[in-house]
């Protein structure tokens, strides 16, 4: 055997280089990257490199997407006030009500697709509501008296407001097309400023039965529960998303903190540390952050679950009113004094990157931001 192979030995080398030869040949260049699963190339290691190479930092772009949805206002741009609505950047803006009325006070439906708003016409107050998608307008209400403040139920099914039509402000309830209106509250005091809960059937508002302004809960069946009553008065309740918490402002004199109760009136405790010129509170759509404006010229965030704050500012605006979260939690848009006309302007949160949403001259405020 040891014969045989050293007799064929160099035969066998021969056979060795010619067929390794072949197969390099058939699998291409050596440069050619081996192909993996799908047909995908495989990563292949670096060369080690010998010399260290400085750690760079290249420029990239904001890590934020563009601001998307619509935002409805209000605006007397042409004369009275009625509502509109614009692109976020306020390049495309459309007038939604035509009428020889005041139109205020803008709130959108669950689903986005509808504004129940308030319409003052021939010097009579109402509640309408304009479909989005067709304009086209309902008018919920035709009492005599003064009804305003609308707010949507949970299902989008019925509107609860405030009325005068018996003598004093009670809370109403109403079916979106104006069916079955009734009363909830019944008090000699003036029960106003109902706000529904996002989801359940019960409806905080302000009353003054207790001598001074205090925040109360109704339910639908008219079953009332106090949740506060402190000796100055409180104001603006605001639903967190889940429905479980009620921020509101807790006056002191001109001041106010905002405060927070859970919706079972337990677990009262305030997001301010002292009593400034804060504006009615608005929430994040996550449930954590509360969002106001008017102190220092700035829009404040309250984080309720740690305590932190964030201040939001730059030099020449000096925001109004309640400031309104974007439904991805990244801006708010708001309205602010600037060179002397009431406009509005946005705000991405991370990075207090102000834009400028509207430029006429006039007023233009009450924004609220919507999904389509």
């Amino acid at each position: 055997m040891i014969i045989y192979f050293k007799k064929y030995k160099k035969f066998f080398i021969l056979t060795f280089i010619v067929v390794t030869t072949i197969l390099l040949s058939a699998c291409g260049d050596s440069s050619t990257l081996l192909q993996g699963a799908a047909g995908q190339p495989t990563e292949t290691a670096p060369a080690e490199s010998t010399t260290e190479q400085p750690i760079t930092e290249s420029a990239t772009a904001t890590p934020f997407p563009a601001a998307s949805g619509r935002i409805i206002f209000v605006s007397n741009r042409d004369g009275q006030n009625n509502l509109y609505i614009t692109s976020p950047d306020g390049s495309q803006v459309e007038r939604l009500t035509t009428n020889i009325a005041e139109d205020t006070t803008p709130r959108i439906s669950p689903d986005g697709t509808r504004v129940a708003y308030v319409s003052t016409v021939n010097n009579n107050t109402d509640i309408y509501i304009i479909d989005l998608n067709t304009r086209a307008i309902t008018q919920v209400t035709n009492a005599p008296e003064k009804d305003s403040s609308p707010t949507w139920s949970p299902d989008g099914r019925q509107l609860a407001f405030e009325s005068f039509r018996d003598g004093n402000f009670e809370i109403y309830i109403t079916n979106v097309d104006g069916s079955n209106q009734y009363r909830l509250t019944n008090d000699p005091a003036a029960d106003t400023h109902p706000v529904w809960s996002p989801t359940s059937n019960e409806i905080a508002f302000v009353s003054n039965r207790f001598g001074n302004a205090d925040i109360l809960l109704a339910n639908t069946s008219g079953n009332v529960f106090t949740l506060t009553t402190n000796p100055a008065p409180d104001n603006a309740p605001a639903w967190s998303p889940n429905g479980s918490t009620i921020a509101f402002q807790a006056f002191s004199g001109d001041l106010s903190n905002l405060c927070l109760i859970e919706r079972d009136g337990l677990n009262l405790r305030c997001a301010t540390s002292s009593p400034a010129q804060y504006n009615p509170p608005s929430w994040s759509p996550d449930g954590v952050w509360i969002a106001s404006s008017g102190h220092n010229s700035a829009i404040h965030l309250f984080n309720t679950l740690d305590g932190s704050t964030n201040q939001l500012y730059i030099t020449g605006i000096e925001p109004r009113s309640t400031p309104y979260f974007s439904r991805d939690g990244l801006r708010l848009v708001f309205q602010a004094q600037f060179n002397g006309d009431m406009e509005l302007f946005s705000v991405l949160i991370p990075t207090n990157e102000f834009s400028q949403v509207t430029s006429l001259s006039g007023y233009d405020g009450e924004a609220i931001w919507i999904d389509n």
